[in-house]
C-alpha cells in the first residue's frame, strides 16, 4: 500500500506554504517517517480499523503530528 504513505506526506506539507527550501522538505519527511513508525497515541489504535481504512487513518494521523511540528519549526525559523 503505497497511497497511504503519499496521503500522509501530503498532509505533512499542508502545514507550510508551498513555497519552501529543500531542508524544510527533507525535515518533513523525516518528521513523518518517525511518527510512521513510532506511532504515538493515538495513531497506534487507529492502525486496528477494519478494512483499509485503518491502514491510511494511521498516515494521516501521523502526517497531521509531523505537519503541526514543520510549522512550528517553519514559523520559528521565518522569526530568527
Amino acid at each position: 500500500a503505497v497511497i497511504d504513505e503519499i496521503l500522509g506526506m501530503l498532509v505533512t506539507f499542508l502545514f507550510v506554504p508551498f513555497i519552501v527550501s529543500w531542508p524544510f522538505i527533507l525535515a518533513g519527511f523525516v518528521l513523518f517517517r518517525v511518527f510512521d513508525i513510532w506511532k504515538p497515541y493515538p495513531i497506534d489504535m487507529l492502525q486496528v480499523l477494519p478494512g483499509g481504512v485503518g491502514i491510511v487513518a494511521d498516515d494521516i494521523v501521523a502526517g497531521i503530528y509531523a505537519g503541526v511540528c514543520l510549522s512550528v519549526i517553519y514559523a520559528v525559523s521565518i522569526s530568527l
